[in-house]
């Protein structure tokens, strides 16, 4: 809330008095509305949704509890499973209310994947929580108001892309096992049924493609969500900075394709000065 502020009291006070009462005003309008919107949002799940306690999912509320604590996240989050989510699962932390929605079959397909591709999702939008990503909701919202977001969308686009590959490294963090983060990311890109048969080499060489061609780039600028390639870039360099013996075990799997590919494209990343990125082993 305090970017919203700071950039539109500037603008008030070179207009004046009256537009410093507007300003006060709609922050006033917007935090109450907001506040309740969520109110009612949160009466609806309780009684459309089924929240996630030790009696009715023990295995995820356990889950859950053990990834809060390894986090060091002791906020109240409330957490409700849900039939259709949009994106599968989503969250919400704006003032003081937190939800985490889960989609019922997108948890139990991961599930079935094994503890891993359930701790990498859960683990993100933990995270998200715990490096409050959502600071900046309520400024949007207000700038929105104003009509003044234009002026800051593209920092505030850069900022939500950041914070994504952020919360992929929370996961994988959490989930201790590059193979299945990797795959979450995969089915939700291409869905349950295509995702496991992903080649890595066919991914990091549609990554490579995008990182040469300027129009690719030039797309993600406008949208509040990293490239997927790049996001399976990233998280694979990652591992490579914090589990290297993980990441050898992925890096053995692929061809001597793959592997060149991987070695150019891990230089173009945040975590080129990591051990594996200095000492490459033969292709």
């Amino acid at each position: 809330m305090w970017l919203a502020f700071a950039f539109v009291l500037v603008i008030s006070f070179t207009s004046g008095g009256t537009s410093l009462l507007i300003l006060f005003l709609t922050i006033a309008f917007v935090a109450v509305t907001q506040w309740l919107i969520l109110r009612m949002w949160k009466a609806y799940l309780l009684g459309r949704a089924v929240k996630v306690t030790p009696e009715s999912f023990p295995e995820i509320h356990a889950e859950i509890a053990e990834l809060r604590q390894r986090l060091d996240y002791h906020r109240p989050v409330d957490v409700y499973i849900a039939d259709d989510v949009n994106g599968k699962m989503t969250v919400t932390s704006l003032l003081g209310t937190r939800v985490l929605l889960i989609e019922g079959g997108f948890a139990a397909e991961l599930q079935e994947d094994g503890p891993a591709a359930l701790r990498f999702m859960l683990g993100s939008f933990i995270g998200w929580l715990k490096a409050r990503h959502g600071r900046m909701t309520l400024s949007v919202l207000i700038l929105d108001r104003l009509r003044y977001l234009t002026y800051v969308v593209p920092w505030i686009l850069s900022y939500w892309r950041c914070s994504k590959y952020t919360c992929d490294q929370y996961g994988y963090l959490c989930a201790e096992d590059l193979h299945a983060s990797l795959g979450v990311i995969a089915r939700l890109t291409v869905g349950k049924e295509l995702g496991p048969s992903i080649s890595p080499t066919g991914v990091l060489e549609q990554a490579h493609q995008v990182s040469r061609r300027t129009l690719s780039r030039y797309a993600e600028l406008s949208q509040a969500q990293p490239h997927m390639v790049n996001r399976y870039l990233n998280l694979i360099a990652f591992a490579g900075s914090v589990m290297p013996a993980d990441y050898a075990r992925f890096r053995a799997g692929l061809d001597e394709k793959g592997r060149r590919i991987l070695r150019d494209l891990i230089l173009q990343t945040p975590h080129r000065q990591s051990p594996v990125s200095q000492h490459w082993p033969a292709a």
